[in-house]
């Protein structure tokens, strides 16, 4: 058993995926935890080329606007479109990390098939958050000025909820044809809870104590 741990947490915007990311690194001890937000505006400066300068110019829920009409096929292929490029440097992280031997966090909207399957060849344990009730995500939205994003109102995305929730379905089947879990947030302390089960039984690790 590896002593290292390398995690994936992914969801869209308001499912909790960088609260629970950093309950998870407590619990776990990991000192390292990476936000795939940071890597698009480290990444941003350092394109040269035109298409990927256009399609990274704008947030994820406008990115459909590069393919033409508002549907669901041109938002899937802005987040396909934006995915690509962001997800060369996830993957170049976790490389790095399981060629150090180093235990990682990484928490992002950003995904698709290529990274899913190298984060299974090199033994990255992936899971996928989201919130079947489209009002309670719309609370969340809201509310996470108050805890992780002081200066983002939620009320800007949640104007992109219809955007971000086709993304999320569209995650969800990636990451169930990947064989990998996927959590329903509906509950914060649940969620957390079953997060760090699943999680600590990976890395046989045992249960907390009071």
């Amino acid at each position: 058993m590896q002593e290292y741990k390398m995690i994936f947490i992914g969801g869209v915007p308001g499912v909790g995926k960088t609260s629970l990311s950093g309950i998870l690194s407590k619990k776990l001890g990991i000192d390292l935890v990476l936000s795939g937000d940071y890597l698009r505006e480290f990444i941003r400066p350092l394109l040269k080329d035109q298409e990927s300068i256009k399609l990274l110019s704008t947030s994820v829920y406008d990115s459909w606007k590069a393919f033409g009409d508002k549907n669901r096929d041109n938002i899937i292929k802005g987040f396909e479109g934006q995915s690509k490029i962001i997800c060369e440097g996830l993957a170049a992280a976790f490389s790095r990390a399981h060629k150090n031997g180093e235990s990682l966090i990484i928490e992002s909207l950003y995904v698709n098939k290529d990274l899913l399957s190298l984060m299974k060849s090199l033994g990255v344990n992936a899971s996928y958050l989201y919130i079947s009730d489209q009002g309670i995500h719309a609370k969340r939205l809201n509310e996470r000025g108050l805890y992780t994003h002081f200066k983002s109102p939620g009320d800007r995305l949640v104007a992109q909820l219809d955007v971000y929730r086709e993304i999320m379905g569209y995650s969800v089947e990636l990451f169930k044809n990947a064989g990998f879990p996927i959590f329903d947030n509906m509950s914060f302390a649940d969620t957390s809870d079953s997060l760090y089960k699943h999680y600590a039984s990976i890395y046989s690790i045992g249960k907390e104590t009071d």
